[in-house]
């Protein structure tokens, strides 16, 4: 693999953007994956960092007019590459994963793919679905607004459970209203704790979000299905200016 030169992160190109949105995609459902699995109790301080980003710019991401966009720039809702390093590091790992031996697509069968790539790809199908909705895309608006009117009630803190608990109302009115639903695996136990289903919902939300940013940028469906070499490609070009950056 060629080295690339030193680049300043608001020089990625199109496609490198568009890996960083799709990456935000992965990072939200590996949170929801995790959440579901181990609990808030066991939730560290990464996981949280994590997803804070992820709401921080998902309250910020609005609809466009015309899509795509080419002069969107998803380090515009980042500090920077580290914010969305959970996503890239699960969006390499889903994509290295064998392929089963008679595939109908290049998309691995869903039940033998880890739980939170199932996540992330049906994510990215709702994400359509509900931006086409012009009732879904105001009540989508409508608590961004609020969140925001309120933040400053909530110890400017995004992980305040009222902020949790109205992203998951947000994801339930709009999603949780399209058939068939994401069904989260986890521990039983673990979902009979409200702060915990608001949690993994509001993961789902961001999630959501990033997947309308991803399609704001020109992301398809087919790109995951004939494009995954260009995709690595871009991953591994921007873990080489991230640690270009650390090394600056």
């Amino acid at each position: 693999m060629v080295d690339t030169p030193f680049q300043q992160p608001q020089h990625l190109t199109v496609r490198q953007n568009r890996v960083l949105a799709l990456a935000g995609v992965f990072q939200a459902a590996q949170l929801t994956h995790i959440t579901a699995m181990t609990g808030l109790n066991r939730s560290n301080q990464s996981e949280s960092f994590y997803l804070e980003q992820l709401i921080k710019s998902s309250l910020c991401i609005r609809p466009l007019a015309e899509l795509p966009d080419p002069s969107l720039n998803t380090l515009d809702f980042f500090y920077g590459f580290n914010d969305l390093m959970l996503g890239l590091k699960h969006l390499e790992s889903s994509l290295s994963r064998p392929f089963s031996i008679h595939p109908k697509s290049h998309i691995p069968k869903l039940p033998a793919a880890k739980l939170s790539t199932s996540y992330a790809i049906s994510l990215l199908h709702l994400e359509k679905q509900i931006y086409q909705n012009p009732q879904f895309v105001e009540i989508i608006e409508q608590a961004q607004q609020k969140i925001l009117k309120q933040f400053s009630f909530f110890d400017q803190n995004y992980l305040h459970p009222s902020i949790i608990a109205n992203l998951a109302q947000a994801y339930l009115d709009t999603a949780g209203q399209i058939q068939p639903r994401i069904l989260v695996r986890g521990h039983p136990e673990a979902f009979k704790d409200s702060q915990h289903t608001d949690r993994i919902r509001a993961s789902l939300f961001t999630g959501l979000q990033m997947a309308h940013l991803w399609r704001q940028m020109g992301g398809r469906s087919r790109q995951l299905m004939f494009g995954k070499r260009k995709i690595m490609k871009d991953i591994h070009s921007i873990a080489r200016m991230q640690y270009q950056l650390i090394e600056k």
